[in-house]
């Protein structure tokens, strides 16, 4: 979010890259927290969500190759409505 909000300033690049990282390693821990079996994680959620991973990462990639500030809103709202509804799901269980 702070990239996004700093877009149009110097440095950006740097916060980019540096965003996409971490951003690239959470999806990486997302992958591979959902491919354990002995996850308490429905089947079907971890499904849907090693799917939404997986698109998460192309844009990640996108954005990287072709930097848009319209494309890191998106890719943030995705990823705050997932947290949410994993913390959802959690509140639930």
């Amino acid at each position: 979010m702070a990239v996004n909000q700093r877009w149009s300033l110097p440095g950006r690049e740097k916060l980019l890259g540096e965003a996409l990282q971490a951003s690239r390693e959470i999806w990486k821990d997302i992958q591979l927290a959902l491919s354990d079996d002995k996850s308490d994680v429905p089947v079907e959620i971890r499904n849907n969500l090693l799917i939404v991973s997986v698109y998460a990462e192309s844009k990640l990639e996108e954005i990287s190759q072709f930097p848009d500030q319209e494309k890191m809103a998106s890719l943030i709202d995705l990823t705050r409505s997932l947290a949410v509804s994993l913390r959802e799901l959690r509140t639930a269980a």
